[in-house]
């Protein structure tokens, strides 16, 4: 069973797929798109371009399960505001693609994330980088000269945040398909 996690962001997007075998969990791939870097400095071309590598990867693995970390109270509503357009954008991707996206998001709290990573539900991104790093061993495939940063790894806590909850979800039975729309 395939899962993709996504830490969503407007400047820097972490992602994360991983396999459940049933036996095992492992990484297929991971890392952060660095949106400003990609897209640009204005924010439709950054989410343009967010939109255009969901739909990639989507299509690329036909995930079973899309963990979508959950928005949060801000003080700043203006960075609040900008997370949700990002998060409707990777939700617009997947119902793009995906038959049946809707029954594929699994959002999950900041709390819910820190709590199936780390143990806790207030884990700093520290704790929640080193359990991680001992559960997935072969997170180290994925530096490629550099290290990975928090995205990356929060969107791997949201991939395993989905994998747990998705045993829930998987009573029932959802298409898989790709979408012939597109």
């Amino acid at each position: 069973m395939i899962i993709v996690g996504i830490d969503p962001g407007s400047r820097n997007c972490g992602y994360s797929v991983i396999n459940d075998s049933g036996v095992a969990v492992k990484i297929i791939e991971m890392g952060t798109w660095p949106l400003e870097k990609l897209g640009g400095k204005d924010l439709g071309d950054r989410l343009a371009k967010l939109m255009e590598l969901s739909k990639e990867l989507f299509k690329k693995h036909n995930p079973r399960f899309i963990g979508l970390e959950k928005a949060v109270a801000f003080k700043n509503v203006v960075s609040a505001f900008k997370l949700s357009e990002a998060r409707g954008v990777i939700r617009a991707a997947a119902h793009t693609v995906l038959e049946s996206a809707a029954e594929r998001i699994i959002e999950i709290s900041p709390t819910e994330v820190k709590r199936s990573a780390s143990g806790m539900g207030l884990g700093s991104k520290g704790s929640i980088e080193k359990a991680l790093r001992l559960r997935f061993p072969n997170s180290e495939v994925f530096v490629e000269g550099a290290k990975l940063n928090a995205d990356a790894f929060d969107a791997l806590a949201v991939a395993w945040s989905a994998k747990l909850k998705s045993r829930i979800s998987s009573l029932k039975e959802v298409p898989s398909g790709i979408n012939t729309r597109t």
